[in-house]
C-alpha cells in the first residue's frame, strides 16, 4: 500500500508551530526572523519524520534550481578524473549546490530531453558540444561552464591541465636524469583514446623541440607478452640508456615487471616515469617516478566559474602561481650516474 507524502502541515503538528513557520524554515527565509531553537526543532522533526521537499516547487519559489549537471563524454573515468568530479562537487556545495554527474554518450544528441526532466542553475561540459545539443542549451536558457581537459581545433583551451603540460614535465625529467634516448608507451583502452592520442602527439612534438633524436611510441593491447616484446625491441635498439615515458602508473608498473623479466637494470639500463602518482606507483619495487596533477586548484577554477555564473560571490579562487603538474621522483628514474 502507498504511503501518503508528508507535508508542512504534518511537520507543524509535530513540532508545535504554524505551517508558515515551517515554510520559513525549509525554504530558508533570511527575510523572516525564526528563533535558533524554532529552527532547530524544525529541521531536527523534518529530519525525524524523512520530509524530502520537492526540487521542482523550491527551483519555481526562488527562481533557479541548485543543481549543477556535469555533462561527460563517453571517456573512460580514470581514478584522476574521479577525485577531480569529487573535488568540484564538494566546492560547490559550499554555494548551496548539488552536482549531477551524467556520463556516456547517452545524452550527446539528445540534450534536450535530458534538460525537459532536469532543472538545471548550470550545466558544465567536459567537451564541446554537438550543435543540436548547444541550440537545446541555449533555448533552455542554461548557463555552460566549459571544463575542456582535450584541446580541440580552433576552440580556446579552458582548463589549466593540458596534455601537453604532463608530457612535458615527465620527458623533461628524463632529460634531467641523463637519458637522451626516449619513447611513450601506452597501453590501448577505446574510451581513454581521447586521451592517449594528443600525449602521443605531444610526446613527439616535445622531443622535437627538445632536440631528442630517434624518439618513438608505441600503443599495445592490454597483454603483458606485447609489453614485454616491446620492451625487449626497444632496448636491443638501443645502445643507451633507455627512457620510458608511460600513459599511466599501470603501464610504468607493466614496464619495470618487462624489465624484471629482460634482466634489464633499473634505472641504469632502463628508467621509467608513469602519470597519476597512484599508491601502485608508491608501493611498486623499485617505487616509479610519476607526475602529480594540482586538482584541488583545477577544480577551485572550475568551482568559481560555476559560482560566477549563477551569481555567487566567488569565496575561492585559485593563484596564478600554483603549479599544475609535479613530479615525484623516485628510484624507477634515479640513476646514479649520468651518462
Amino acid at each position: 500500500m502507498k504511503s501518503t507524502p508528508l507535508t508542512v502541515s504534518d511537520i507543524a503538528r509535530a513540532a508545535g508551530v504554524s505551517r508558515a513557520t515551517v515554510s520559513y524554515v525549509l525554504n530558508d527565509r533570511q527575510d523572516v526572523r525564526v528563533s535558533d531553537d524554532t529552527r532547530g526543532r524544525i529541521l531536527e522533526t523534518a529530519r525525524q519524520l524523512g520530509y524530502v521537499g520537492s526540487p521542482a516547487a523550491r527551483a519555481l519559489r526562488s527562481g533557479r534550481s541548485d543543481v549543477v549537471l556535469l555533462l561527460l563524454p563517453d571517456w573512460s573515468i580514470s581514478p584522476q578524473l574521479e577525485l577531480l568530479l569529487e573535488e568540484i562537487g564538494r566546492l560547490v556545495a559550499e554555494y548551496g549546490l548539488v552536482c549531477l554527474r551524467y556520463e556516456g554518450e547517452h545524452w550527446q544528441g539528445s540534450l534536450h530531453k535530458l534538460l525537459s526532466r532536469i532543472s538545471s542553475a548550470c550545466v558544465v561540459t567536459f567537451d564541446p558540444l554537438r550543435p543540436d545539443d548547444a541550440r537545446a542549451l541555449e533555448s533552455a536558457g542554461t548557463p555552460e561552464i566549459s571544463a575542456q581537459l582535450l584541446d580541440h581545433p580552433g576552440l580556446p583551451h579552458t582548463t589549466a591541465l593540458g596534455q601537453d603540460t604532463i608530457v612535458a614535465a615527465q620527458i623533461d625529467h628524463l632529460l634531467a636524469q641523463g637519458y637522451t634516448r626516449l619513447a611513450y608507451l601506452a597501453i590501448d583502452e577505446p574510451r581513454g583514446r581521447p586521451f592517449i592520442e594528443p600525449r602521443v602527439t605531444a610526446f613527439h612534438e616535445i622531443c622535437t623541440l627538445r632536440k631528442v633524436e630517434g624518439a618513438f611510441s608505441a600503443t599495445v593491447p592490454r597483454d603483458p607478452a606485447a609489453i614485454s616484446n616491446t620492451i625487449r625491441t626497444w632496448t636491443d635498439q638501443s645502445n643507451r640508456p633507455l627512457g620510458i615515458v608511460a600513459w599511466n602508473d599501470l603501464v610504468a608498473l607493466a614496464v619495470t615487471s618487462a624489465a624484471a623479466e629482460h634482466e634489464l637494470a633499473i634505472p641504469q639500463q632502463l628508467g621509467v616515469i608513469g602519470g597519476d602518482d597512484t599508491l601502485v606507483a608508491a608501493f611498486a619495487r623499485p617505487p616509479i617516478s610519476t607526475v602529480r596533477f594540482n586538482l584541488p586548484a583545477e577544480a577551485r577554477n572550475i568551482a568559481a566559474r560555476i559560482a560566477e555564473a549563477i551569481g555567487h560571490e566567488v569565496k575561492n579562487r585559485t593563484s596564478q602561481n600554483d603549479p599544475i603538474v609535479e613530479v615525484i621522483s623516485r628510484r624507477s628514474t634515479a640513476r646514479s650516474e649520468k651518462r
